[in-house]
């Protein structure tokens, strides 16, 4: 896909990283560094690695950092850091492999139809308006948000204030400085916070996959 951004699976990044160097604590670094959002986080954790091995450090600058790590990946990756949803896939059409073409094929529409259908029927039980992931999220990022200062800077435009940062959020363009608002794809904490100063519904900050 030439227009598509390219991610690596952590799963295999990571278990490459102990392969080569055998130390658990690299590799849990390694996985703070995929995750966060912050730059100055990745930085931080990025001089632990290099403080720990230099060689580990030198193999993990090698590999393209928009190409694994969140906070400098160009799309929209919603914190998904590896493959085990189209390896879960994988693993449902294995039978499908000994199969010809056709009946490969076939099979395959079958699977996908039958999985479509058992999760409309699951979502039609959903008595919430997001997902049960989105709605677990939401009531963390409530929980957080209730520890913030939040104050309006513009029309969409405000400045939310907690022990550690100052963050600026913007609901028009649904982001946040601390940047888990659009990678996640939902209100983090920050957003929480400043809508609720607001008439606003949260629920309508949500991604679009979501609700």
């Amino acid at each position: 896909m030439p227009i598509a951004n390219h991610s690596y699976c952590m799963s295999h990044l990571a278990a490459n990283l102990y392969t080569d160097f055998k130390d658990s604590l690299l590799k849990k670094l390694l996985w703070r560094a995929a995750r966060a959002l912050r730059e100055s986080v990745f930085i931080d954790t990025m001089e632990k690695i290099k403080a720990r091995s230099e060689n580990a450090h030198n193999w993990i600058v090698s590999i393209p950092k928009e190409n694994w790590a969140n906070f400098y990946f160009k799309g929209d990756r919603y914190d998904v850091l590896t493959t085990n949803r189209s390896e879960r896939y994988n693993a449902v059409l294995k039978d499908a492999r000994k199969l010809p073409i056709a009946a490969a094929v076939e099979l395959t529409r079958f699977k996908s139809s039958e999985y479509i259908q058992k999760r409309q029927a699951m979502g039609h039980e959903w008595e919430t308006k997001c997902t049960h992931y989105a709605e677990k999220y939401l009531g963390l990022a409530r929980k957080s948000g209730r520890g913030y200062d939040a104050y309006r800077v513009g029309v969409h435009e405000f400045e939310v204030r907690s022990r550690d940062h100052h963050d600026v959020v913007d609901l028009l363009q649904q982001t946040c400085t601390c940047r888990e608002f659009q990678t996640l794809g939902l209100p983090c904490g920050h957003a929480i916070a400043a809508i609720a100063i607001t008439d606003f519904d949260e629920y309508d900050y949500c991604h679009k996959w979501f609700v």
